[in-house]
């Protein structure tokens, strides 16, 4: 309950920070963050990738934990983020992300260093 708790108070205070210029990374998708600690987001009907970039190439993700909250249609829906094989992570969707959408990706690499960020679906 207080890790529920914990994640709507991470997602509302993403959420009132107005989304920043979003670019392309090498994956096709949109990044965001800041520093070395930038997200690149890509999104298919039926699951959601997050790869982590260091310098906008693609960083190790083993022993990341992070998860993705989902902000459409006045419902908010939170997913789990599993490590593929060390090179993204992923989490299955019920239904495909509107455009228009918020999505904030949010926890800790390998190193315990924070990863946060904020997308607005195209």
């Amino acid at each position: 309950m207080l890790r529920m708790a914990v994640a709507f108070a991470v997602a509302a205070t993403l959420l009132s920070v107005p989304a920043l210029a979003q670019q392309t990374g090498p994956n096709g998708g949109l990044v965001a963050g800041k520093g070395g600690h930038q997200t690149e987001l890509v999104l298919s009907p039926t699951e959601l990738s997050v790869y982590l970039l260091d310098g906008g190439k693609p960083h190790e993700t083993t022993g990341t934990k992070a998860r993705a909250i989902i902000q459409q249609s006045g419902k908010t829906i939170t997913v789990s983020l599993v490590d593929q094989q060390g090179k993204k992570l992923v989490g299955m969707l019920e239904s495909p992300v509107e455009r228009g959408a918020i999505v904030v990706i949010s926890g800790k690499d390998h190193h315990g260093d924070p990863i946060s960020a904020r997308y607005t679906v195209k």
